[in-house]
């Protein structure tokens, strides 16, 4: 609006100030702004881009049928007082979830306090499937099933073993696992009654598969902690080790493990440990007279609280202070009190720093004590303990800690122990687990030291490998330099090379479904630095690309700024909607910066309280994440000035009740039809507000900053180390420069960029998306140089009709829910994907039905300007 002013004041810029105000306004673009009007701002000449952007303005403000979408003026003004008031509100209030999280990082906490912060600390403590659990329902069916079954299979067992049907779910649970080879241990099955080992291997339990990953997952991880502590120079020769497993259940590890010198203590309830005695007495029976097995002590985890639970081992059962040992802890502390909790964690830890060697090897809630499920909160606990962390993740919002620390242990006690010197437990675990990396989403990276501020000696996605044919070029651009992509079709390698005349080869490297091109020397090409994700197998993908025709630095700006998608996106497709993002609740927003291992960014929570992590990772790439497993990825691809790529990639955490649904013929393409249909629905939002933000930043001069409120220090980081890392680079621009200085000549890049035809399929989405009169509709800059925009925001034909036809059904009755594009027109579209019905004849028959529809919605109802 400023600028709109200061041009009516200048005759040389009237015209442009009314055209924007007008697109602005709702009218339509009948006059073409002048080339060559000054700005009213400074003695710049009006760019090329100004046109560009003005008639991109009108053309997408037109595509958007919701009327709210249109108002970009009034969210942009309405916006930045609103966020100085959610930011005035924020530092008013009081940070509970500040003052919990310092309260659960000290060891000496008032029980009281402790046992109020884990009731009301998040959801459920055991996850999305225990107590308050969004899923609490569902595991009391499976529990009560699974106890019905078990005690049908044991009715002929003894009643101490019958009375401990929960803790054999996990006994059967690895019996199936083993079976199946997703597990390795050959006891559990040889523990179960002999007269019912023929439901497992006739595979009677194999449906239930999906929902054992928990255990498989935690038995895997504990058994890579028994192994390292095994195989160290502490154990080594039959020296005397310890092992005590705290809520052993009926876990086979310390009849599989048992050697010479090792001594296995197994704890549990007492009723629980009479039920091990009976299994245990059949299968040594069975397996011979050689068999070990471990001494199992009853004793109730809660009474650590008045009593050591060390002292009782020594007193009664022969353990012995000195000797390296390893305490294990596996999902029992759930049912633990914190007073007892804080006690019996004092009594582990004190052993390491007084009486030996110690591991600890968790996959357990460390609940009130560690809360999220970041490894930097985890490693400033164990540090504060005389422990080092030297493996972590988290699951479940960090209900549940996957942990490997070791003590450090004084010369002192080492001394003491069976062995003075050599290779201490400390040293030897070290490089036989992998390093806990402090990365606030899932995908981490390892980041030179200081590395200073630079578009070069980085990794670039440039494409999804799922768009890449055998021996079928793929030609695409970086910083506006041609490339060429091409999968060897023998060994399946993807090089990479520019035109001959224009670039040498780079390295490019195929890794966890994308193609990333290095930009810098091909000799300094480091592998660590490919962000890696540490599970992908355990998530669900669903790809995105979107086309912009604006400048990528609006894009990672745009994805940075968490209060925008309350105040632009309000609810308009339900992911969002769920999480509490709209207008309403603009005043719930409470961010904290944070800087990790990777990149730089934003934590803080929803007002739905759901905590939502946001991360920018230099050069060009956003993750949003949290602590539930959900996240998605903006690789943001430079193409060239006001030409932006984004590969989007978003994971689902594969649960049981999605990795069941997945396996239901036509699930994946339902999903990722509405999920890529949301996308491009939040692209088109965003797409406006850029467009202006460009008209008003490029065009008329304006500061990318005038004052800061909520959420925008992050954004000034964006831009400030953009400018460093110019500098840095020695240029004034990323666009048309090589790593090595050299410049790509911009005539023979653009002949290089050679036309595709205008009927040319998408090569990552159905054919219906690009059609000859969509493309033909599309302005000669995205279809004369490669890549072709063939995707939403620029080419949003399809989806235009789509949301149209939306309309019409939100209109007819207020029963159906206002999801944006994830409507009923959305999910019969999946539908017919998913049956396969999607043939390119069917698809042109879907379009026109589309047309038709959408023509109708036009004509009953007048949507408003």
């Amino acid at each position: 609006a400023a600028a709109a002013a200061a041009a009516a004041a200048a005759a040389s810029c009237l015209h442009l100030g009314e055209t924007r105000e007008r697109l602005l306004g709702g009218e339509p673009l009948r006059t073409p702004a002048p080339l060559d009007g000054r700005l009213c701002s400074g003695d710049a000449r009006l760019g090329p881009g100004s046109l560009r952007r003005l008639r991109d303005l009108e053309h997408l403000r037109a595509s958007l049928p919701h009327p709210k979408d249109r108002g970009v003026g009034v969210v942009l003004r309405v916006g930045d007082a609103a966020a100085v008031a959610a930011a005035a509100a924020a530092a008013a209030a009081p940070s509970r979830a500040a003052s919990s999280a310092r309260m659960a990082l000290k060891l000496d906490m008032d029980p009281t306090e402790m046992a109020q912060l884990l009731e009301e600390g998040p959801a459920a403590s055991q996850g999305p499937f225990g107590k308050g659990g969004a899923l609490e329902w569902l595991a009391n069916i499976l529990d009560k099933a699974a106890e019905d079954t078990l005690t049908l299979l044991h009715a002929a067992d003894d009643k101490a073993v019958q009375d401990s049907s929960k803790n054999l779910q996990v006994l059967w649970s690895r019996a199936v696992l083993a079976k199946n080879g997703e597990l390795k241990d050959s006891v559990a099955f040889e523990m179960l009654p002999e007269s019912t080992r023929g439901t497992v291997t006739a595979g009677l339990f194999d449906g239930t598969l999906p929902f054992l990953e928990w255990v498989a997952a935690r038995t895997a991880f504990l058994n890579e902690g028994t192994e390292a502590f095994l195989s160290s120079p502490a154990c080594a020769g039959g020296a005397k080790c310890q092992v005590v497993v705290l809520g052993a259940g009926f876990d086979t590890r310390s009849v599989r493990y048992q050697r010479d010198g090792l001594r296995f203590f197994e704890v549990d309830l007492p009723g629980t440990i009479e039920a091990k005695r009976v299994v245990h007495a059949r299968y040594a029976a069975a397996a011979g007279p050689e068999t070990r097995l471990p001494t199992l002590v009853g004793w109730d985890l809660n009474e650590c609280e008045h009593a050591s639970l060390l002292d009782h081992l020594e007193a009664e059962h022969g353990f012995e202070r000195g000797p390296p040992t390893l305490f294990i802890s596996e999902a029992v502390m759930f049912y633990v009190n914190p007073a007892a909790i804080a006690a019996l964690y004092d009594d582990l830890f004190t052993y390491g720093k007084q009486a030996g060697e110690a591991q600890y090897s968790f996959t357990d809630s460390m609940r009130p004590f560690v809360q999220g499920p970041f490894s930097d909160e985890a490693t400033r606990f164990f540090g504060r303990e005389g422990v080092d962390l030297l493996c972590h993740t988290a699951r479940w919002s960090g209900a549940v800690q996957f942990a490997h620390a070791v003590a450090r242990t004084p010369a002192a006690a080492l001394a003491r122990g069976s062995r003075a010197a050599g290779c201490s437990l400390l040293e030897h675990v070290s490089p036989l687990v992998e390093a806990p990396v402090t990365s606030y989403a899932p995908e981490r990276a390892w980041r030179p030291p200081d590395a200073p501020a630079s578009f070069n000696n980085s990794w670039y996605a440039v494409a999804f490998s799922s768009e890449l044919q055998d021996a079928a070029p793929y030609a695409t651009r970086l910083f506006g330099e041609p490339l060429a992509l091409t999968r060897h079709p023998a060994g399946g390698a993807v090089r990479c090379a520019g035109p001959d005349s224009l670039a040498a080869g780079y390295v490019v490297v195929e890794h966890q479904g994308l193609v990333w091109v290095w930009r810098g020397d091909p000799a300094s090409a480091d592998h660590r630095m490919l962000p890696t994700h540490p599970a992908p197998e355990a998530t669900h993908a669903v790809e995105t690309i979107l086309d912009y025709g604006c400048d990528w630095k609006y894009i990672v700006e745009n994805n940075l700024d968490t209060p925008h998608l309350y105040w632009l996106h309000d609810g308009s497709i339900p992911p969002i909607e769920s999480l509490g993002c709209n207008r309403a609740n603009i005043g719930s927003i409470g961010l904290r910066f944070f800087a990790d291992d990777v990149g730089v960014g934003h934590i803080g929570k929803t007002s739905k309280k759901v905590t939502k992590v946001v991360r920018y990772d230099a050069p060009n790439v956003v993750r949003h994440g949290g602590v539930s497993g959900f996240s998605e990825e903006f690789n943001i691809v430079p193409l060239g000035p006001h030409r932006t790529r984004v590969l989007l990639r978003q994971r689902f955490p594969k649960g049981p009740i999605l990795s069941t649904l997945l396996r239901v013929p036509g699930t994946a393409p339902v999903l990722q039809y509405l999920v890529r249909n949301w996308n491009y629905q939040i692209g088109l939002e965003d797409y406006c507000v850029m467009q202006g933000q460009a008209h008003n930043i490029d065009d008329f001069g304006a500061p990318n900053w005038r004052a800061t409120s909520s959420g925008d220090d992050l954004i000034v980081r964006f831009w400030r180390w953009v400018a460093a890392a110019r500098e840095a680079d020695g240029a004034t621009s990323e666009y048309f420069v090589r790593w090595d200085g050299s410049r790509v000549d911009e005539a023979a890049a653009a002949a290089a960029a050679q036309p595709l035809s205008a009927a040319a399929a998408p090569s990552h989405a159905d054919a219906s998306l690009t059609t000859e009169e969509e493309m033909s509709s599309l302005a000669e800059r995205y279809t004369a140089a490669v890549p072709v925009a063939q995707y939403p925001p620029i080419n949003h034909a399809l989806y235009s009709r789509q949301q149209t036809l939306a309309n019409l059904f939100e209109r007819v009755g207020d029963a159906m829910p206002q999801v944006g594009v994830a409507s009923a027109v959305g999910a019969a579209g999946g539908l017919v994907t998913a049956a396969g019905a999607a043939t390119h004849a069917n698809s042109e028959g879907m379009s026109s039905l589309l047309v038709a529809a959408a023509d109708l919605a036009n004509g009953v109802f007048t949507l408003p300007a």
